[in-house]
């Protein structure tokens, strides 16, 4: 029964060392070097290693502390919630008020079958994170506490038995989308997972300047670039492979076993292989639908599609800006969204900018080459004007942006289409709009052109979406329809 005081499970507290024992890795790492240097000759020269242990256990006993103090239930309508290491907290959340519960099952959760659970609610007190988390609970208790919610919201009785019929409608539901392993596939080789490896091993190899010689591996580096450029060619070739293949590994391990369940009116999104988790989303949240096209997916015909979530918190990875379906066909995006949003109009003819708009975006890409030409010509005369060459992708990059910018009005909704790198798509009910920002500058002026600027509900923050160089026509048109004497 779920009206009985119930703690978390054992493992909570190892989780929560290890946690700690996470953000103490950078001051460990100095103590250490501290304790290497000299020889050891008295008591304070062993300082370093007992501060390590003292704060090791200092860890450890404060997590077995907090997880048994730490104790919930639901009653009379509320999940409550005491805790507390010195003062006893008690924070009640009305049922009503959560609009989701997210799992997530890490590697010590799994072995025990044990879930972590994220409460979400309207309103969260505090943006920056969950209203609550349930460290590690059984599977079983938070499909029950789930069930619960499920049947409060309802409107029926929480105390009684479980409807078999209820959880087997959570647990069994038929899969709406899934990933398989071509699709996978295709999102590790179109995405910029390289990037990350490499930058996670230089980040990593930087918090151990004491122990490695980085001024021998650079002589030795020298010495090998000297043997030949088609041998140092063929070893960075090597490199970036291993990266690039790890990028490939790590996206499987991330986004294995995807699928998106419909339950009731939610969107139920579970992933990954190492550490599962299950998002859900309510639809009445979703502030609006965005189409994400990278250039390599565009030329391939895929896509990302995001909705941006009313609810999650700043902290949260993905929790604002969800990635709905991380790499679909285009050409299936609008029956899919129907069927999930079919008040939606989900289409791809827009109205275009004009062609005075082109000159300006080629310039505005453009003009960042200038400085480092002059530079380059000034100091490496006449070598420095190959600088200027740079021009030539960024001035290809602004026509792509010029042909990628427009908009449509389809009775309540609002679509726009933008391009920085990526190419967006945002799909708006007006309904849904925080703020329609209009801006003229001197020069759009004169070319009797403006821009526009969307915002709409999505975290702390929200998220806007800008188009730039618009006619001044269209932007009063669009003004005009958001206006609420209209």
């Amino acid at each position: 029964m779920m009206s009985e005081h119930k703690r978390l499970h054992p493992i909570s507290a190892v989780a929560n060392f290890v946690k700690q024992l996470k953000d103490l890795i950078v001051p460990f790492v100095f103590l250490i070097v501290l304790n290497n240097r000299g020889e050891k000759t008295g008591f304070w020269d062993y300082m370093p290693v007992i501060s390590m242990a003292a704060v090791l256990v200092f860890v450890l006993v404060t997590g077995i502390v907090k997880w048994l103090r730490f104790t919930y239930r639901v009653e009379e309508g509320e999940l409550r919630i005491e805790y507390g290491l010195f003062v006893k907290k008690k924070r009640y959340i009305p049922i009503d008020r959560i609009q989701s519960l997210n799992f997530s099952e890490g590697i010590l959760h799994r072995p025990f079958g044990l879930v972590k659970v994220k409460v979400e609610t309207a309103g969260s007190s505090n943006p920056r994170e969950s209203e609550a988390e349930l460290t590690a609970i059984l599977k079983e208790e938070a499909l029950e506490l789930e069930e619960m919610i499920y049947r409060e919201k309802k409107g029926h009785d929480v105390t009684g038995n479980l409807s078999e019929e209820n959880t087997k409608v959570l647990k069994d539901e038929e899969p709406f989308f899934n990933l398989g392993s071509k699709d996978i596939w295709v999102l590790a080789t179109t995405s910029g997972g390289i990037g990350v490896i490499i930058s996670g091993v230089f980040v990593f190899l930087s918090q151990f300047n004491e122990f490695i010689p980085y001024e021998a591996v650079y002589e030795e580096l020298a010495v090998f670039v000297k043997s030949g450029v088609f041998v140092v060619s063929v070893m960075a070739f090597l490199g970036l492979l291993v990266a690039w293949l790890l990028s490939i590994a790590w996206t499987f391990i991330i986004y294995g076993d995807f699928r998106i369940k419909i339950v009731d009116d939610h969107i139920v999104m579970t992933r990954g292989l190492l550490e599962k988790k299950q998002v859900t989303v309510p639809l009445n949240r979703v502030q609006g639908i965005r189409v994400v096209e990278n250039p390599i997916r565009q030329l391939l015909g895929y896509c990302t599609v995001h909705i941006e979530n009313a609810g999650g918190s700043v902290l949260e990875k993905d929790s604002t800006s969800i990635k709905l379906f991380p790499i679909v066909k285009k050409k299936r995006i609008p029956v899919l969204l129907k069927d999930l949003f079919p008040d939606y109009v989900i289409h791809d003819e827009f109205k275009r900018l004009p062609g005075r708009s082109l000159r300006r975006y080629v310039f505005r890409q453009s003009i960042w080459v200038v400085i480092p030409t002059a530079v380059a010509c000034f100091l490496y005369w006449p070598y420095g004007l190959w600088v200027g060459l740079l021009m030539i992708p960024f001035g290809i990059l602004g026509y792509f942006q010029y042909r990628a910018g427009g908009w449509k009005i389809s009775d309540g909704q609002l679509s726009l289409q933008y391009r920085g790198v990526l190419k967006n798509t945002m799909h708006i009910k007006k309904s849904r709009i925080q703020s329609l920002d209009t801006h003229e500058s001197w020069f759009q002026t004169r070319k009797d052109l403006g821009s526009l600027r969307t915002t709409i509900k999505s975290g702390e923050t929200g998220y806007s979406s800008p188009i730039r160089d618009l006619e001044k026509k269209d932007i009063q048109t669009i003004a005009s329809w958001f206006s609420h004497s209209v």
